[in-house]
């Protein structure tokens, strides 16, 4: 892993407490790093890679039936019909996934703008920590667990 990555280094510190929501071989999913908004999540490879096109075989393979899994915990554990996905890899060059459901009585733009903009009204800190919770049980509940990871 490349020593100045950001989220190489969270992700050290995620393996370290076991807090990681979902964790297979090649991804691993936690809560939002940057803002604690209600059912967002960053699913990123576990290993220094810089975009998809650098993903190798297996990385590949396992995004869209991780992404899928995701989506569909996210969506029962907050009611939402519609989940949002963007990767921009602006701030953080490293493979990660941004997902979660709109909010605020926001759609499309106007709550990705907010979102991407860091807007601190979006934030509600209890709310995100028993959706995560939700989130990370119905995943559990799928048969996935961090100890995945490590196979």
């Amino acid at each position: 892993m490349n020593t100045t990555c950001a989220l190489c280094d969270r992700a050290r510190t995620l393996h370290a407490s076991n807090g990681w929501m979902l964790a297979t071989a090649h991804w691993g999913v936690s809560p939002h790093p940057a803002l604690q908004v209600p059912g967002w999540v960053a699913v990123q490879t576990l290993r220094h890679t810089e975009g998809l096109g650098t993903l190798n075989t297996a990385e590949a393979q396992t995004l869209g039936p991780v992404l899928s899994r995701v989506s569909a915990a996210l969506a029962k554990a907050t009611d939402a019909t519609h989940i949002y996905t963007y990767a921009l890899g602006e701030r953080v060059p490293h493979t990660h996934i941004l997902m979660g459901p709109p909010g605020h009585g926001l759609r499309g733009r106007e709550f990705l703008d907010r979102l991407l903009g860091r807007d601190e009204s979006l934030v509600d800190q209890p709310a995100a920590e028993r959706v995560s919770a939700d989130v990370a049980g119905l995943l559990a509940a799928n048969g996935s667990t961090a100890h995945e990871m490590r196979g």
